[in-house]
């Protein structure tokens, strides 16, 4: 007997439409690349420098070539992706940061793309000027990178990002490489924003400028870029800034060092002990009593002797313990100046004096904000290093000395 297949009802035919309706509806979500962007599209800008001529905003941007990207260096000039540098440069001037920025596109046949740039340079002069108003594009957009690092040059961001710069590929890179060799914890664009909104702290920020390398009888030689010490701020403004010499025991007094030497001469004869000073901590101490505020700096570092030239016998337990009160004198007495300085004559507050009271005290705080401009100057400041030398290095009299020149005392 053959047995009939029942009927599919109305209510499974209509199921079914419905499951294969929305399949169909899935693959046309699912499918296309519509919005697509091919790499061969997109300019990669690597870093960015801003600077004021008159009213108006010069923007530079350093484009990644991609082809060059392979080799190091830059050794002149080139087209397209290809040729003999590493990157090109687009530079255009208008009324604000994006104006520029839109007239720079004009004059790129790619679309100009900002996630991964590495730096941001403001020229000294706009740095002066206040740089607020220049982070609200940077912020707005999320394509654009807050952890781009910040960095003041001395004469153009122009000038900087036309280095030569030859040990990496493009002077971007470098910039971005010797802020982590000077600062543990660099200024990015999100920590200089913070710094500029929070109370009781100045914004601090490395100083760059292009420099040629050897001497000068030598022909051809290359532009580089050095570190020049630190720009100081008074909110958004740049007040001054802090030479090399000062600038590495303010980084101490920051808990910001990375590499400090400091050179002792001995008791006696010529020469200089180098001491490398590896690691250190700070406190900072707030004593008030009505408008008598006074500031107390502990310091505790630890650092290694890196070199002898003198005749010194720094093995001796009492020598080496003259060497570490002498080093604790010297980091005493510059960074002294260095606060002084920046109390007097820049009226910044990179150390944050005021965020030691907002944090220790803070209704102190709120009953001297409003004056803290004409306070802060007047602060005394106690400095209390304390060094401790760890390793003499592996020879422990000085090298090449006969024994009976050697200086036990």
């Amino acid at each position: 007997m053959v047995m009939k297949k029942p009927k599919e009802s109305d209510a499974g035919k209509v199921r079914k439409a419905a499951v294969l309706s929305c399949l169909l509806l899935c693959s046309v979500l699912l499918g296309g690349c519509w919005d697509r962007r091919e790499v061969n599209d997109v300019a990669f800008v690597m870093g960015t420098g801003l600077d004021k001529e008159g009213d108006q905003y010069r923007v530079t941007m350093q484009i990644a070539l991609p082809g060059q990207l392979g080799s190091s260096g830059s050794t002149g000039g080139g087209g397209g992706t290809r040729g003999t540098k590493s990157y090109y440069l687009e530079s255009k001037i208008g009324p604000s940061f994006r104006g520029a920025s839109t007239e720079e596109q004009r004059g790129v046949s790619r679309t100009l793309n900002y996630s991964h740039r590495r730096v941001l340079l403001f020229g000294e002069a706009l740095a002066r000027e206040g740089i607020s108003k220049m982070m609200d594009v940077l912020a707005r957009i999320p394509q654009n990178r807050l952890s781009s690092l910040v960095v003041i040059t001395k004469g153009s961001a122009l000038e900087v990002l036309q280095a030569d710069a030859p040990i990496e590929q493009y002077p971007a890179e470098m910039v971005r490489e010797l802020n982590y060799s000077y600062m543990k914890k660099p200024r990015s664009i999100k920590l200089l924003m913070n710094s500029i909104l929070m109370d009781g702290i100045d914004p601090v920020v490395p100083v760059m400028s292009l420099v040629k390398n050897g001497p000068a009888n030598i022909k051809d030689k290359k532009t580089n870029i050095q570190v020049d010490g630190l720009a100081v701020f008074r909110k958004d403004r740049v007040t001054g800034i802090i030479d090399n010499h000062l600038s590495r025991f303010l980084l101490l007094g920051m808990e910001q060092a990375k590499d400090t030497e400091i050179f002792i001469p001995p008791p006696k004869g010529a020469g200089y002990i180098s001491v490398h000073l590896i690691e250190n901590n700070v406190h900072i101490k707030p004593h008030i009593q009505g408008d008598d505020i006074r500031m107390t700096i502990r310091l505790n570092c630890n650092g290694n002797v890196r070199e002898d030239e003198t005749t010194f016998d720094i093995s001796n337990e009492e020598n080496l313990k003259w060497l570490e009160q002498q080093v604790a004198e010297e980091i005493k007495k510059e960074l002294g100046e260095a606060v002084r300085v920046i109390q007097q004559k820049y009226h910044s507050d990179i150390l944050g004096f005021g965020r030691a009271i907002i944090m220790s005290r803070p209704d102190e705080w709120k009953r001297i904000k409003p004056r803290w401009e004409q306070l802060y100057p007047k602060v005394e400041v106690t400095i209390n290093p304390i060094v401790h030398i760890e390793n003499i290095g592996a020879v422990t009299k000085p090298f090449g000395i006969k024994k009976e020149d050697i200086q036990n005392e």
